[in-house]
């Protein structure tokens, strides 16, 4: 008997499940069994802005800009909830305000803070760095002074080690950086020594405000909170723009073959932009870091509380993020449904990545490359009417929970096949949220192949099926 499952344009956790199989090869459950498997945007963590999550020691600490003398820190140990602040760091001594953009990283058997401070003594802001031995602290600034003096304002310091190269990223405040009669902000990096507590060599200007969606907001234009990835022997610079607290802030990507430069913006940009009209609008999406839990490479990104009054007022998101084959960066967000927890969190792993894959056209790689194909189409598996595909297995994959993610756009029907029986037929429409994916629980099941069909014009960006380690 066939299974008719609508994705249906809906806010909450666990949304209806289709109908249960009778006599298919997989024996649904009730999704509402494993809701602690699953997160969901925003977080319950808001009036902050500019978040950076640290996992350590079996937990994940948040900290953020929070409109505070100094900085709070939050736990949780699941990304599905935070516990209440606690103070990390109280405040520097050389500090008259505007305690801005905390990030905390481990390095060399402790944990150190880069932070931006308004400077009593210039005025200006500047950067500072401060030191723990546990990642929620407290932290001690080591010099009594900014990091550095530049003489004009930076803020949103970020480190990335390479080969144990430790390096600064930074930004250059529009406040005071005034280009052509337009304030401008711009990202620099530089070396630091092996302590962090000295410049090595000239600093270096890497991004500009240059591409069309960067420039339309007149006189004053970003680009701001930088962070940097390494794959593949390249080097990502992630960073925003827009004012934080217009509507459009949003996350483009820059790349090179050297952490100083020059980096060449991606010409999709931006990876991470609002969603003004599907379900809850999502405003202001921005000032992104980034953090692993083993294979796999999150996000953590603010969005405006009030999306009709965009402010200070943020809160907190995560997703997923990724790279293609070709060298381009991804970002599956944002997403306001139900998302997957971290799969090593859970004790599980993605057995399509290790699947013998066959499919009747085009490239079946893209169904596990990581890309849910949230904001295009561009990469996902289009393999026309009646197109599919077949994953097979030499070692049966345990597994009780396959999800499947259309692609942008598109709209139809899946056929499913499990160990050669029917598992069911289910049908997409155009009307859903981004991130909203085919979520099926099932008895556990030793599975050996799985086969599907597309129908009606429906492309699929991702297959996710666990595996039980």
């Amino acid at each position: 008997m066939k299974l008719l499952c609508c994705l249906l344009l809906c806010l909450c956790l666990m949304p209806a499940l289709p109908a249960r199989a009778e006599g298919g090869a997989l024996k649904l459950l009730p999704t509402d069994d494993i809701a602690d498997r699953f997160y969901k945007n925003p977080s319950n963590l808001f009036d902050i802005g500019d978040p950076h999550i640290l996992p350590a020691q079996g937990r994940y600490w948040a900290f953020a800009t929070g409109g505070t003398v100094g900085y709070n820190v939050w736990q949780s140990d699941d990304l599905r909830s935070w516990g209440d602040k606690q103070k990390a760091l109280r405040r520097v001594e050389w500090g008259a305000g505007d305690y801005w953009a905390p990030e905390v990283y481990p390095y060399q058997g402790r944990y150190v803070m880069l932070f931006s401070v308004r400077d009593k003594a210039t005025r200006g802001l500047r950067i500072g760095i401060a030191f723990a031995d546990a990642p929620q602290g407290p932290y001690e600034d080591p010099l009594g002074r900014p990091l550095f003096e530049p003489g004009y304002s930076v803020i949103d310091a970020s480190l990335f080690v390479d080969e144990g190269v430790p390096y600064l990223y930074y930004v250059r405040d529009c406040s005071d950086n005034v280009v052509n009669g337009r304030h401008e902000s711009h990202v620099w990096g530089v070396r630091l020594s092996d302590d962090l507590l000295s410049l090595e060599g000239e600093p270096a200007e890497l991004t500009r405000p240059e591409q069309p969606w960067e420039l339309d907001e007149g006189e004053w234009v970003w680009n701001e909170g930088p962070v940097a990835v390494k794959h593949g022997g390249r080097y990502y610079l992630y960073y925003s723009a827009h004012h934080f607290a217009d509507p459009n802030y949003s996350v483009g990507v820059a790349v090179s073959d050297s952490p100083l430069g020059p980096f060449i913006k991606q010409a999709d940009n931006p990876l991470l932009a609002p969603l003004p009209g599907v379900g809850e609008p999502v405003s202001g999406p921005g000032h992104n870091s980034f953090f692993s839990v083993g294979e796999e490479l999150f996000t953590s990104y603010h969005s405006h509380k009030y999306p009709q009054a965009p402010s200070g007022n943020r809160q907190l998101n995560v997703d997923r993020a990724g790279f293609h084959s070709d060298g381009t960066a991804y970002i599956n967000g944002p997403t306001l449904t139900r998302q997957l927890r971290p799969l090593s969190d859970l004790g599980l792993e993605n057995a399509a990545l290790r699947a013998a894959l066959a499919v009747s056209s085009g490239d079946g790689e893209l169904l596990r490359d990581g890309d849910f194909c949230l904001r295009s189409s561009a990469y996902a598996f289009l393999p026309g009417e009646g197109g599919g595909g077949e994953l097979r297995f030499d070692v049966p994959a345990l597994s009780d929970l396959l999800l499947i993610y259309p692609a942008f756009g598109t709209e139809g029907s899946l056929s499913l096949e499990v160990n050669g029986e029917p598992a069911g037929e289910y049908g997409f429409s155009g009307d859903r949220l981004p991130g909203e994916a085919l979520i099926l629980h099932y008895e556990k099941t030793a599975i050996s192949s799985l086969s599907f069909r597309l129908a009606g014009g429906l492309g699929l960006g991702e297959i996710l099926l666990t595996e039980i380690r």
